[in-house]
């Protein structure tokens, strides 16, 4: 009887290798009552070079971001950038979880900007504005801090406009694509004064064929939770030990057997090209006809 396989970790490192994350700083809303679409945008990219935020570098998970998992009481486990320009995940101190929303009743856990530019998870006053509504800094915000005026669970984030300027809307965030009401948690806020990596839901990625490999590079097309979509391309060989399908070089996934991530070549099931020039062609969960070699 076959057996499937299932994909780590969700099947891609959604947010830092995934094509439309940011590759720039994310900047400040304006104060309240100044033009939306005014300031610099260093917003989604689109695509995500093969070197940002991992494409290759070594990665280190040291906690589980989509579970909370693996940290102590009062941290919380986020992504980070490494210092030879991978990305990995370890656990940061802070007073409350801004997906989980832990805060006393008519507050929000938020990242606040102090003053000498320092940003921290903290619990203030919630604000108003909706999801995919435009947002501002708040302006009863205390001295001393800056934050904005979207609801509980939102963060303000720099858009580019059609016209070319810049606008400011709120934007779930999320730990996970299952916090997600529609899109992917794909997008990274890169906050000055944090080295945490917070993620906001973002556009769905784009579908492909992970077999004839049609994304525009330098991307790869990997199997993810519901189909193969367009990722920022891995480099570890099949056989390679792995977390995520797309730290994986193009035409490989990170398949799971026995509990334990590898590289794995793709292959079609039950039959047909590619076929294995080794091993068994076993399908991979909710990819259609697409599968792994595996011993």
């Amino acid at each position: 009887m076959s057996s499937r396989l299932v994909l780590l970790g969700g099947a891609l490192l959604m947010g830092l290798w995934v094509a439309g994350c940011d590759d720039g700083e994310t900047v400040l809303p304006p104060d309240a009552g100044t033009a939306l679409d005014s300031g610099t945008s260093t917003g989604d990219s689109g695509t995500v070079d093969a070197g940002d935020g991992g494409g290759g570098g070594r990665s280190d998970f040291t906690c589980n971001v989509v579970k909370q998992e693996g940290c102590a009481a009062g941290q919380g486990c986020h992504y980070t950038d490494l210092t030879d320009g991978g990305t990995g995940s370890r656990c940061f101190p802070g007073t409350c979880d801004p997906v989980r929303q832990d805060c006393a009743a008519g507050q929000r856990c938020t990242y606040v900007t102090l003053d000498g530019g320092d940003a921290q998870r903290q619990c203030v006053a919630a604000g108003t504005a909706t999801e995919g509504a435009p947002c501002t800094l708040a302006a009863s915000a205390p001295v001393g801090q800056r934050y904005d005026t979207c609801a509980a669970g939102l963060y303000c984030k720099d858009d580019a406009l059609n016209d070319g300027g810049t606008g400011f809307f709120c934007r779930k965030l999320c730990h996970a694509t299952s916090d997600c009401a529609s899109g992917d948690c794909n997008t990274v806020l890169r906050l000055a004064g944090t080295d945490e990596l917070p993620l906001v839901c973002g556009p769905p990625s784009a579908a492909c064929d992970a077999f004839a490999q049609d994304c525009a590079g330098p991307l790869g097309c990997y199997p993810a939770t519901n189909g193969p979509v367009c990722a920022g391309s891995g480099t570890l060989a099949p056989g390679a030990a792995c977390e995520f399908s797309n730290q994986c070089s193009p035409g490989s996934t990170c398949a799971v057997s026995d509990g334990v991530g590898t590289c794995r070549t793709l292959c079609r099931v039950p039959s047909g090209s590619p076929a294995c020039s080794s091993g068994t062609c076993r399908a991979l969960t909710n990819n259609g006809d697409v599968g792994a070699c595996v011993p």
